[in-house]
C-alpha cells in the first residue's frame, strides 16, 4: 500500500488522529491501540460537527484523514458506476471525499458462489465498500479461500480504493464460511474448548487476509428455536462463559468476533434468515436469558450483531436491526462501544415487505454502523445509492455517518485492515 501524506486534524482530537494514521497509512495497529472492547471507550462526540455543520464538515476528520490528492491527469477507475442523481465515486485518493465514499464504506457486501469471476469482481472494485463477507458456499478450500481475498483486495486496489475488510461467517461445522473442519458451537461443551477453538480458527483465517467472523452465535438453543441443536447451550449461563471464552479466542487470533444476534433469537417463532420470525418475549423475560450472554459480551466484543427476527418487547413487528430502541439498549443499558452490524437486510426485507434500499437507511439510521447485504448486487447499488441520498439530504444525520465510520476505522486499525 502506498504511504498517505497526512492531513492534521484541529486540537482536542489528537488521540483520535493517531489512531485514524494508522488506519490509513499502514503502520502496525496493534502496538497502538488497546486490545478489545476498551479501544471503542472514546466518547461519541469526538466528531460530532456543531450546530450547522455541513456533511462533508462531519465526514472529513474520518474520511480525509492521510487522504493524497491524486494526480491531476489521472481518471476515474475503470468500471466506475454513473448513476441518474448520484455522483460516481471517486478514487480514495482524490479530494474532497463524497459521500458516495462515505455510503460505501457502511456496507458490508457479499456475493454467491465461490468463484466470483470478473463481473463480480468488477461490481466489487465500482464502490469502496466497507468490507466483503465471505458465507458458506463461498469457501471450498482454505488455498482457494486465500486466492479469492486476494482477488478481492486486487479489486479494490485497482480501483485505488481502501483494502475492504474482509469477513467471513464462520458458526462451525457446516455453517462455516472457510471449511477448516472446526466443530460446531453444540459440540463445544467447556470454555476452555470454546477458546482454543476460536484461537486455533483465528490463526488460520488471519494468514488467508480474513479479520473478521460473524461468530460466535451468543443464542439460547431453546427447544423448537431456530438455535436448538446448533447453540452453545440451552442455559443462559453455559451460552454467556462460552460465547465470552470465543470472543476472546478470536481476538487473541487478532480477528475481530462479532458476536450475535442480539437482543438474542433463542426464542423466535423461526429462523429469520428464512422467514418472518417473532420473539415473543417481554423485555424482562429477556433479561432473564437471552440478554445475558449480550451482557458479558459487551465489555469484550469489538462489534455485535443485530438479529433480523422481531420483538414483543419492543413493537412485535419491526425487525430488531431497524429499532434505535434496541441499540439504546445495547449502548445505554449494556454499556456496549463497539461497531454495531446490523442483521442480514435481505432477511429483515422478507420479514417487513419493505426494499432493502430503504431498511438500509433505517439500519443506519436506527444506529447500525455497518449494514450487511448478502449476495444481491441488485440490492447492494440499490441500498448504496438510497444512503447517498440520504447522506445528501440529511435524512441521516452528519453526525451519525461520522460516528458509524470513526468507529469502523478503529475496529480496522486495531485488526490491520490495510
Amino acid at each position: 500500500m502506498s504511504r498517505w501524506r497526512i492531513i492534521g486534524l484541529a486540537g482536542g482530537v489528537a488521540a483520535v488522529v493517531a489512531v485514524l494514521v494508522l488506519v490509513f497509512s499502514g503502520g502496525d495497529a496493534s502496538h497502538a491501540v488497546p486490545e478489545g472492547g476498551s479501544s471503542f471507550r472514546t466518547p461519541t462526540s469526538a466528531h460530532r460537527p456543531t450546530p450547522g455543520t455541513g456533511l462533508l464538515d462531519a465526514l472529513a476528520p474520518v474520511l480525509d484523514q492521510g487522504q493524497e490528492p491524486a494526480p491531476a491527469t489521472s481518471a476515474a477507475p475503470a468500471g466506475t458506476e454513473t448513476t441518474p442523481g448520484v455522483a460516481p465515486d471517486k478514487p480514495s485518493g482524490g479530494l474532497p471525499t463524497t459521500p458516495a465514499r462515505a455510503a460505501a464504506r457502511l456496507f458490508l457486501v457479499g456475493f454467491g458462489g465461490h468463484d466470483p469471476g470478473r463481473p463480480v469482481l468488477k461490481r466489487l472494485g465500482l464502490h469502496e465498500w466497507g468490507g466483503v463477507v465471505l458465507e458458506p458456499g463461498n469457501g471450498v478450500s482454505p488455498q482457494q479461500v486465500a486466492g479469492l481475498v486476494g482477488s478481492i483486495r486486487g479489486a479494490a486496489q485497482r480501483a485505488r480504493h481502501l483494502a475492504p475488510l474482509i469477513a467471513a461467517s464462520q458458526l462451525g461445522g457446516q455453517l462455516d464460511a472457510v471449511p477448516i473442519g472446526s466443530p460446531a458451537q453444540s459440540q463445544i461443551a467447556d470454555a476452555r474448548t470454546a477458546q482454543a477453538s476460536a484461537l486455533a480458527v483465528a490463526k488460520v483465517l488471519r494468514t488467508l487476509g480474513i479479520r473478521m467472523v460473524l461468530a460466535p452465535a451468543a443464542d439460547i438453543g431453546v427447544a423448537g428455536g431456530p438455535w436448538a441443536g446448533l447453540a452453545y447451550s440451552d442455559d443462559p449461563s453455559a451460552v454467556s462463559a462460552l460465547a465470552a471464552a470465543a470472543v476472546a479466542g478470536f481476538k487473541q487470533g487478532q480477528v475481530a468476533p462479532a458476536p450475535g444476534h442480539f437482543p438474542g433469537e433463542g426464542g423466535a417463532s423461526g429462523d429469520p434468515v428464512l422467514e418472518q420470525a417473532t420473539v415473543g418475549l417481554s423485555l424482562d423475560e429477556l433479561r432473564k436469558a437471552d440478554l445475558r450472554p449480550f451482557t458479558a459480551l459487551a465489555e469484550h466484543a469489538p462489534a455485535i450483531q443485530l438479529s433480523a427476527a422481531s420483538y414483543l418487547a419492543f413493537d412485535g413487528v419491526t425487525p430488531a436491526t431497524l429499532l434505535p430502541e434496541v441499540v439504546a439498549l445495547l449502548r445505554h443499558d449494556l454499556g456496549f462501544n463497539g461497531v454495531v452490524v446490523s442483521g442480514d437486510l435481505q432477511a429483515a426485507s422478507l420479514g417487513t415487505g419493505q426494499p432493502v434500499p430503504d431498511l438500509a437507511v433505517q439500519a443506519i439510521k436506527a444506529g447500525c454502523d455497518l449494514v450487511w447485504i448478502p449476495g444481491d448486487a441488485t440490492d447492494q447499488d440499490a441500498a448504496w445509492r438510497a444512503v447517498v441520498r440520504a447522506l445528501r439530504t440529511g435524512e441521516i444525520p452528519a453526525a451519525r455517518a461520522a460516528e458509524a465510520l470513526r468507529r469502523v476505522s478503529l475496529l480496522r486499525a486495531q485488526y490491520g485492515v490495510r
